[in-house]
């Protein structure tokens, strides 16, 4: 693992939600490598911050799938392919569209209106911080068909499917032209619900998803994009 980002992490306060956020992203860079083991008193030592914090971000970076918890050893960077992505987005694709499909009797005339809304406070160049609007606007959009959906087994397994997502979602989103990219493919979805016509919103979405996983595939580090 690189160490050129340690003592990076020295304000008083460090959450382990700020630890588990640079963990993953130096998985992502590529400072770890797949298969390594993550060495928490050492790690503790290089990014100064207390064992406790570090501990809790490990388990949160196992539950989404980036590090594998082995009893009584070390755990481990779990190396990610361009097949694991592949996997994960089309997984992605059959649950988010089948949720669209499931809650497109109520997305209504009042919620299209704050969806045109949100759309509107995330418009690329129109505030100093678009980037953050687009973020938090990709995030409200796919939330209204996981929660509307009526199946509450698959909305807690997208709910913990997004977990892992939003991972990706931050990361690629710092790509100026991948967050342009993604913003106009969530206005093409939000066109075609305002034409009422779920066969091209479904189609739309399930374009986007495959999209994103183009783009992580592209961001992850060399020689593990195929």
């Amino acid at each position: 693992m690189s160490s050129k980002d340690s003592g990076e992490l020295k304000r008083p306060g460090t959450t382990a939600k700020r630890v588990f956020e640079r963990l993953i992203q130096a998985i992502l860079k590529g400072d770890f490598v797949g298969g390594e083991p993550i060495r928490e008193a050492r790690l503790a030592r290089e990014w100064n911050v207390s064992r406790t914090p570090l501990r809790e971000a490990v388990r949160r970076a196992a539950e989404a799938g980036f590090v594998v918890l082995r009893p009584n050893q070390a755990p481990v960077v779990r190396e990610l392919s361009g097949a694991d992505i592949d996997a994960m987005y089309d997984l992605r694709a059959l649950l988010e569209t089948h949720a669209l499909k499931l809650a497109w009797n109520k997305i209504d005339d009042k919620l299209v209106k704050r969806l045109d809304d949100w759309a509107a406070s995330a418009t690329p160049d129109e505030a100093d911080n678009w980037r953050q609007q687009c973020l938090q606007f990709d995030r409200a959009f796919h939330r209204i068909w996981t929660q509307r959906s009526g199946n509450t087994w698959l909305e807690a397994d997208l709910q913990r499917q997004h977990k892992f997502w939003s991972v990706f979602q931050s990361w690629v989103g710092q790509n100026e032209a991948a967050l342009r990219k993604a913003y106009a493919e969530h206005v093409n979805i939000l066109e075609a619900i305002h034409d009422r016509d779920k066969t091209r919103a479904v189609r739309e979405l399930r374009k986007h998803i495959q999209t994103s996983a183009a783009a992580v595939k592209k961001a992850l580090p060399n020689g593990k994009n195929t």
